[in-house]
């Protein structure tokens, strides 16, 4: 099957009629098309399911919609209401063993307070009348609506998948539709209901009556459990739309600064703290400055006048020496003229001391006052030591008043209350209902599996009741016979379902493993898959062959063990279906986005359909998936004309600058 075009008549964001050519060539299988959030990408993917399923689509704007209200909130609000709107998807595929263009025309338009759809499928150019009237019929036979979820999703499902029970929801659905599973077990119960039709025919109404007392009660409680799974699937709806509006409700709460609010108190605390610790510092450098440290401002003076302070301290130590030498000297003079020494040389020896003394104790500076203790204050390495206290205090002054000056815009940002409590109100309502929702959800789950034991005990109950009005009915030889040949065949049927299940798991297991180890970076991380025949859950081994906690794996792992089994399950289809991926890579961490690109995009089918926004597919995921492009499309919102087109550019780039 090819996907060749797709025509859009006032759909949507799209006002007047777009044609999107959509056929590629097995060299370059991937059509690529960005558009920013909003643009129209989910719109489109919705007009190609809408336009193959009709009332059965799922599609992005259905929740809790009836058919024909989705319909009507389709129609363009600025088109002419004559004209309606529309959506036309043309493909290629094998119908009757032949190949066959196929192109199906789904217009509607209101009139009055109802909407009329009209649906018409050409064959060939060639109208065709048949499968116009049994479309639903026919489309099971290219790509049934069951197993649509394998080729077309979004990274929102991957996400989800990446949750094991939801992926054993998944698994279930898919190998029981894939192969044949539901069908054997229709059969069954068909058998079943045969066999106790034709006992009650014929059996008398003693006989029957407890058989059908047990058939009615577990038909009640079939009912009952019908209803609460109905439930349980609204109940959820109504979780997914609240969790939307409550993450909307939160990016406003952000926006007016509502998480600041919150903090507050912290912030007020945090304030008092570096303003106490800002005035301490202050006080800090107020006695730095009260001492020597200003004299470090006129280095070369304070050097000068610290060495002349110097130089006048020996000086005066000089003087000291000197009177002691005249004492000495006198003594000296003394001691030799007792001695009986010539006046004469007697007076030689006195100058001789002078001059001597002249020349030992000179000093031409004056002595200084300056006390020993102050002057070691103004030594260069008392100064500079000093100086690098200054800094310090001064750097650490910096850094406190940054950090103040952060504290204090923030407090300047926070909203008052009655900003944000609107708004507050809002999501403490949203949790109330979400946490209302679950708690309801949790009193279902145990009723349903209440229900489930129950319906499980009355059947093996009827089943005996049955063998033994069975038994008794012996004297019917065709029932006796019709209802040993059912017998058998059930037994056949269930042997046969049992073996056909467990013998493609155990392929499907392989082709999981297969894909996950092309897509994961660690390959010896997963050794072997296992699916659980009953609650189809996924397990994860290593080369020990012990099992891997889900939580051992990372998100971004657990999120490529999803996309391994979706790829898993379309090959195990056999269907030769295109994949439509809307934002591929948004749920993915940069580490894995890579993986993808390169092992997944360009082998996920024949064609490939990638919705990107303008932080998915760019950079260098574009230049490594560029050489499997086959055509560029970027969504753009035209204000002017008040609707969304499609032009053959991508983002910022020309198709000269995208192709390799």
């Amino acid at each position: 099957m090819i996907f060749e075009q797709v025509v859009l008549h006032n759909f949507g964001v799209y006002r007047g009629e777009h044609r999107i050519d959509l056929d590629v060539t097995p060299e370059r299988p991937v059509v690529l098309i960005g558009a920013l959030n909003g643009a129209g990408k989910t719109t489109f993917l919705d007009a190609m399911q809408l336009a193959l399923y009709g009332k059965s689509a799922r599609c992005s704007g259905r929740e809790r919609v009836g058919y024909p209200e989705y319909l009507e909130s389709m129609i363009n609000r600025d088109a002419p209401s004559h004209q309606g709107a529309g959506v036309e998807f043309t493909f290629r595929a094998r119908a009757n063993g032949q190949d066959a263009r196929i192109r199906v025309s789904r217009t509607w338009q209101k009139r009055g307070e109802s909407i009329k759809e009209n649906l018409e499928v050409f064959r060939d150019g060639e109208h065709d009348v048949v499968a116009s009237e049994r479309w639903v019929e026919f489309v099971e036979d290219f790509m049934p609506s069951q197993i649509a979820d394998l080729f077309f999703f979004d990274g929102e499902k991957i996400e989800a998948l990446a949750d094991p029970l939801r992926s054993a929801a998944l698994l279930r659905v898919g190998i029981h539709s894939l192969l044949g599973i539901d069908l054997v077990e229709s059969l069954l119960r068909s058998l079943q209901q045969v066999e106790r039709k034709r006992m009650t025919d014929t059996a008398s109404e003693s006989d029957k009556s407890m058989l059908q007392a047990i058939e009615t009660q577990r038909h009640d409680i079939q009912q009952a459990h019908e209803e609460n799974m109905l439930k349980r699937a609204s109940l959820q709806n109504d979780i997914d739309c609240i969790d939307k509006k409550e993450a909307a409700v939160a990016e406003e709460f952000k926006r007016l600064g509502g998480d600041l609010l919150a903090q507050r108190n912290q912030l007020v605390s945090e304030q008092v703290f570096y303003r106490k610790k800002k005035a301490e510092i202050e006080d800090e450098l107020r006695m730095l400055a009260a001492g020597a440290l200003p004299l470090l401002i006129p280095t070369k003076t304070l050097e000068i006048a610290y060495s002349k302070a110097l130089e006048a301290r020996r000086n005066g130590n000089a003087e000291l020496l000197k009177t002691e030498a005249e004492a000495r000297d006198v003594s000296i003079e003394k001691f030799v003229g007792s001695l009986g020494v010539r006046r004469e040389a007697l007076t030689k020896l006195r100058y001789h001391l002078k001059a001597d003394r002249a020349q030992r104790y000179q000093s031409d500076v004056p002595i200084s006052a300056i006390s020993e203790e102050i002057l070691n204050q103004f030594s260069l390495e008392a100064t500079h030591a000093m100086g690098r206290v200054a800094v310090h205090t001064l750097q650490s002054l910096s850094d406190i008043e940054e950090h103040l000056s952060a504290v204090e815009r923030n407090l300047a940002a926070v909203p008052t209350s009655a900003e944000v409590s609107r708004i507050q109100q809002e999501m403490d309502a949203f949790r109330t209902e979400r946490a209302r929702a679950e708690a309801t959800i949790y009193l279902l789950d145990d009723e349903v599996a209440a229900q489930r034991t129950q319906m499980a005990r009355l059947q093996a109950q009827a089943e005996r009741e049955a063998e033994k009005l069975g038994e008794r009915l012996t004297r019917d030889e065709v029932s006796r016979r019709m209802i040993d040949h059912s017998t058998r065949g059930r037994r056949v049927l269930a042997t046969f379902r049992e073996r056909l299940l467990a013998n493609n798991l155990h392929r499907l297991e392989l082709s999981i493993l297969n894909y996950f180890q092309q897509l994961i970076r660690k390959k010896t991380l997963v050794h072997g898959i296992a699916i659980d025949a009953k609650s189809f859950q996924i397990s994860v081994t290593n080369q020990a062959g012990q099992l891997v906690p889900a939580h051992r794996l990372s998100a971004g792992e657990r999120q490529l063990l999803a996309v391994a089994t979706l790829w898993a399950l379309a090959h195990a289809s056999g269907r030769y279906l295109p994949a439509v991926i809307d934002t591929p890579l948004s749920r993915l961490d940069s580490k894995h986005r890579g993986t993808l690109v390169q092992n997944y995009f360009p082998t996920a089918s024949h064609q490939v359909i990638l919705l990107s926004t303008d932080e998915e597919v760019v950079g260098k995921y574009l230049a490594q998936l560029s050489p499997s492009v086959g055509r560029f499309y970027l969504i753009e919102h035209d204000e002017s004309a008040n609707t969304s087109r499609f032009v053959n550019s991508y983002f910022s780039h020309s198709l000269s600058e995208v192709r390799v």
